[in-house]
């Protein structure tokens, strides 16, 4: 499932010299600019990269798991990453353990570009796979989002072993892989929730695959126990700290209430709401003013409201790389340009599958559908696609093989009749 002994020799150089070059690029950006990309200020906690470190900081110092404010427990965030940070941070130091994870990021990068691989052949073939492989080696994104300490990198290594094991799981009915799946499936959302509906996927596909209803919950059960184990420790600290039952987090309020303003621009209809006591109340008021915001003005002009909960959001989910800071001199409008051209064989090759009825590529297109629809609620930005970019390469990756396979054949054509 995960070995690749029997490929051809070539492939298997090729996919070495792939998986090396990304690797020492990544591990050459980490170290020469960690400590230049920080998003925010160590003074201030004014974003997501310190205010992640600084947590990890408070759970080796005191054992406790905050975000926003030191002294108040938090479920802004889910604990995957904190953890993770702190976990480096007890071995090499408060700021050596920053480095260190983000070493340990360009190996989680390197991962990611094999899994990669396994997808590309699972669901077309060798040589897509590699040139799917080739198109995300040269997304120079990727550089960028391992120097930061952010969820993304991580996120994106269990998001493609994911989706990884579910093919196979589907397509082989092995409760072996289901129970993996279920493992993967956890950790994942305990670094980023939004994967915990990642399971309409799924089920989508055991329509498609006609699987039977028996087939359905005898799957359905064994994952759901496994993902609930995953998350049962965080589960229960959530209770004791609020004593109420929260599975994933309450972080919805400011992304949600922000999502309501067309192009996030002020329109002057400002709803005024309170701060809470706490962060939690504070969400709650946010998510009744954006509510507010949208009975009241997406009834003045709901063809207005409709455009920008469908198409204007998606444009700027997907419109952008997520490229706020330059590495290895390139450009931000290079980085562009090349992210377009990625998007667009990734369409193109959208329409060459669906005339072709291609049942394996639905799981990268229902993964792909399934990010785009579960972020435009909020706030959606090109940070929020930045784990889906690689399976967007493999499936731009297939129309480039197409091509390639179809001169090949021409020219065969062209030698037989000259001969």
């Amino acid at each position: 499932m995960f070995s690749i002994k029997k490929e051809e020799k070539w492939v298997k150089i090729s996919l070495a010299i792939i998986l090396g070059l990304f690797f020492i690029i990544n591990l050459y950006s980490v170290l020469k600019y960690g400590e230049l990309n920080y998003l925010g200020s160590f003074e201030k906690f004014d974003n997501d990269d310190v205010k992640y470190i600084r947590s990890a900081w408070e759970l080796i110092d005191n054992g406790h798991f905050i975000y926003h404010r030191v002294n108040e427990p938090t479920v802004f965030i889910m604990p995957g990453l904190t953890y993770t940070i702190a976990f480096f941070m007890k071995i090499f130091g408060k700021f050596g353990g920053i480095t260190a994870f983000r070493v340990f990021q360009a190996f989680l990068q390197m991962g990611s570009m094999y899994f990669l691989f396994l997808i590309g052949r699972k669901i077309f073939n060798s040589k897509a796979a590699l040139i799917g492989c080739i198109l995300n080696l040269l997304y120079v994104v990727e550089y960028f989002t391992a120097t930061l300490v952010l969820t993304e990198t991580i996120f994106k290594f269990l998001l493609l072993l994911l989706v990884y094991i579910s093919i196979c799981a589907v397509e082989e009915k092995n409760m072996m892989l289901y129970t993996i799946g279920g493992v993967v499936w956890g950790l994942a959302c305990l670094v980023r929730p939004t994967i915990a509906a990642y399971p309409i996927v799924i089920l989508v596909m055991w329509i498609i695959k006609k699987y039977s209803f028996k087939e359905i919950m005898k799957y359905t059960i064994a994952t759901t126990l496994v993902f609930s184990l995953i998350m049962a420790p965080w589960w229960i600290r959530n209770y004791k700290e609020f004593h109420r039952f929260i599975p994933l987090t309450l972080s919805s309020g400011n992304p949600f209430l922000q999502g309501t303003y067309v192009n996030y621009q002020d329109d002057g209809k400002y709803i005024p709401y309170e701060a809470g006591e706490t962060a939690i109340e504070s969400n709650q008021n946010e998510i009744n003013a954006g509510l507010y915001r949208l009975k009241t003005y997406g009834r003045e002009e709901p063809l207005r409201y409709i455009y920008w909960y469908t198409i204007g959001k998606s444009a700027y989910l997907w419109g952008h790389p997520f490229y706020w800071i330059s590495v290895l001199g390139i450009s931000y409008n290079t980085v562009t340009k090349y992210h377009h051209i990625v998007l667009l064989l990734g369409i193109v090759s959208t329409v060459i599958l669906f005339r072709r009825k291609e049942k394996m590529f639905l799981y990268l297109f229902l993964t792909t559908l399934f990010f785009n629809l579960i972020y435009l609620p909020y706030f959606t930005f090109a940070r929020y696609s930045y784990p889906v970019m690689p399976m967007i390469c493999t499936i731009g990756g297939y129309v480039i093989h197409e091509i390639l396979v179809k001169r090949r054949l021409r020219s065969g054509e062209a030698t037989n009749t000259n001969s």
